[in-house]
């Protein structure tokens, strides 16, 4: 009796991925401008901003 063959690497979507590889120098410097233009731009919530959030949610699961 032959062993089993091992299990097939996972596979997320239905097409494989484009790259695996991960961020170049390049990609981390953009992700890093991205998020400074975002911050400043004021489009991330405050502590305050999530935790009321987070606050609605909950109360959303309770019905």
């Amino acid at each position: 009796m032959g062993s089993p063959s091992p299990p097939a690497p996972r596979q997320y979507g239905i097409t494989k991925p484009i790259s695996t590889a991960g961020p170049t120098e390049a990609d981390l410097k953009r992700t890093t401008e991205l998020e400074k233009f975002l911050a400043d731009a004021g489009l991330y919530e405050t502590e305050e901003e999530a935790i009321k959030r987070e606050k609605v949610l909950g109360e959303l699961g309770k019905n």
